[in-house]
């Protein structure tokens, strides 16, 4: 049977799809023929692209794709190609071909993450399953690019940190910017590691800026968050979401004051009140309700939903330690980003917050810790060290 439409009238999706549905030569010429029209949106693009892949004649399918897969298309279109390739390869070598020719000449981090995802599905192995290491409160002395070793492969369900300020506090001192990204960057290899496949990493960071060293000099303002989001990537993670921490301004530096008094033009710093929480995810090959399946469905959030990517929650001060996580911004983070059960994990721990949350909320928490002033209280808060 063919089905017809009217030429003059644009094809609708629902026309489309019922060609795909019904596979024949004579519509698949349709579909053919419908491709070469002008001024289709991408939308009717990509459907006729997806019905001519659900027809029957492989090698008119191959002789389509190979002709149009490297011409002038949206990507949206292309990535339809590309689909189609996927599943006809293990039918015909010829798509394989033709695939792996569309990775090289395209380059494109979507077509390689399409082609992993299939390739996951493809030839899934019988995962073993992995016995806890870590199943009471646990504390790691020292560097933890070091100390983290003791802890075997995908433990973590979740990693949430505040590292340390570039040079802005009395407790860090690196040699340069770069000696601390670096430092980071072993940091977060660590972390790539310890971390379960698919699970989350958070990571609170904010600009800083560097004392003058005299007044004929000029202060440096480094972009961490910016900076972060190179080397989370090339540790493995990608990127996921950005969460506003909004502040009270009468609890940031008052950087206005100085353009109040002359209202001079260049001279504008205005109060920062907001701090970044990055959300990244742990680079695996299937999508996310891989995860969420592996607990008992009833395990839900019933309290009151945070609908934006904007926190508003006043800062903590503690008289032991200059820059403490507030309990309430850790009780979100574990809230939306783990499970109850879950080991999480804090490489930079400090004075502690995030692992005294994470124990009232049913979690068992992995605190790192390098100062031993600081390690020595959260032993006697209940921390056994590994």
């Amino acid at each position: 049977m063919t089905i017809t439409q009217s030429f003059f009238a644009t094809p609708t999706i629902e026309y489309i799809k019922k060609l795909g549905l019904d596979k024949s030569d004579s519509n698949f010429t349709i579909l053919l023929d419908m491709f070469m029209q002008e001024n289709l949106s991408v939308d009717i693009r990509r459907e006729i692209v997806s019905s001519i892949g659900r027809q029957k004649d492989n090698d008119k399918i191959y002789e389509f794709l190979s002709k149009e897969a490297f011409n002038n298309h949206y990507m949206e279109v292309i990535y339809q190609m590309f689909r189609t390739c996927l599943y006809k390869a293990k039918q015909d070598v010829k798509f394989a071909i033709l695939r792996d020719k569309m990775l090289a000449h395209y380059q494109n981090e979507v077509m390689q993450k399409m082609f992993e995802y299939y390739e996951f599905r493809q030839n899934k192995k019988q995962v073993k399953t992995r016995q806890r290491q870590i199943l009471k409160p646990s504390l790691l002395i020292g560097d933890n690019s070091i100390s983290l070793n003791k802890i075997q492969e995908q433990q973590i369900q979740l990693v949430f940190t505040s590292p340390p300020y570039y040079n802005a506090r009395l407790y860090n001192d690196y040699k340069s910017y770069q000696n601390y990204l670096d430092s980071m960057n072993n940091t977060l290899k660590q972390c790539y590691r310890i971390l379960e496949n698919g699970r989350f990493i958070l990571i609170n960071v904010s600009p800083v800026i560097t004392k003058r060293a005299g007044r004929e000099f000029e202060s440096i303002r480094y972009p961490i968050h910016f900076d972060f989001h190179k080397i989370l990537c090339e540790s493995g993670f990608y990127f996921v979401d950005e969460i506003i921490w909004i502040k009270p301004e009468y609890s940031v530096p008052n950087r206005i004051a100085g353009y109040l008094q002359t209202k001079k033009p260049l001279s504008y710093k205005p109060n920062c009140i907001t701090e970044s929480i990055m959300v990244y995810r742990k680079n695996s090959p299937f999508l996310l309700d891989k995860n969420i399946k592996a607990y008992d469905k009833n395990l839900k959030n019933n309290e009151e939903v945070d609908s934006t990517n904007c926190w508003y929650i006043a800062p903590k001060s503690d008289r032991n330690h200059p820059a403490v996580f507030p309990e309430e911004l850790c009780a979100k983070v574990l809230k939306y980003y783990s499970f109850e059960g879950d080991v999480v994990c804090d490489p930079f721990a400090g004075s502690g917050t995030f692992g005294k949350v994470a124990k009232e909320m049913g979690r068992i928490p992995l605190l790192c810790e390098q100062n031993l002033e600081y390690a020595q209280k959260l032993k006697q808060r209940g921390f056994d060290e590994i």
